[in-house]
């Protein structure tokens, strides 16, 4: 696969934030996030604060021209968060924003960043996706025990993100990246 990408780095006190989209799952009275993507009944969870990459095709993740990573998008780049939602109609599950800090090898291409480690800085629920407002402040409440991170509403989240709008989350593969890599915020 040939992927047109640059590879950065990042250290821990100095992450690259990015947003990714995450299933809210339940799991044993708690609640957890996972990956939207998983066409499986039993997808990975992301049960801790932080997360590292890993690949099943044995080799340190991310790497370049394989599409291993921890996934995120920044301003510029072309994955439609809200896209993913359509991209997997048949799950489900609710659904959450999430703010995170990327370090260490970090590869950004069109699609947004795959990060060799993630931390959570704060997630953010739709409203819409919960019964009563009960539900949703048990939600908050059980994801900020888990996390230690705030949890909030879609107002926490930036206008490109929502605004990037499509029938699918994956960009089209004749769009090229145009992304001034010199202006990615920096934490």
């Amino acid at each position: 696969m040939d992927i047109d990408e640059r590879e950065l780095h990042y250290p821990p006190d100095a992450p690259l934030r990015a947003w990714r989209l995450f299933r809210v799952r339940a799991f044993d009275g708690d609640l957890l996030l996972s990956s939207p993507m998983y066409h499986d009944p039993d997808p990975p969870s992301w049960p801790a604060v932080g997360s590292v990459a890993s690949c099943y095709e044995g080799h340190p993740a991310p790497a370049p021209g394989c599409r291993c990573g921890i996934y995120g998008a920044v301003p510029g780049t072309l994955d439609s968060l809200p896209g993913y939602l359509l991209d997997t109609a048949h799950d489900a599950d609710r659904w959450a924003y999430a703010e995170i800090a990327c370090s260490g090898r970090v590869f950004v291409d069109m699609r947004g960043v795959r990060a060799e480690r993630a931390e959570l800085v704060r997630i953010a629920l739709p409203d819409s996706s919960w019964p009563d407002e009960a539900a949703l402040s048990a939600a908050k409440r059980l994801l900020h025990a888990r996390y230690g991170v705030p949890v909030g509403g879609l107002d926490w989240v930036p206008d490109w993100v929502a605004g990037n709008r499509r029938d699918a989350g994956r960009p089209p593969a004749e769009v090229n990246l145009a992304l001034d890599l010199n202006r990615l915020d920096l934490g």
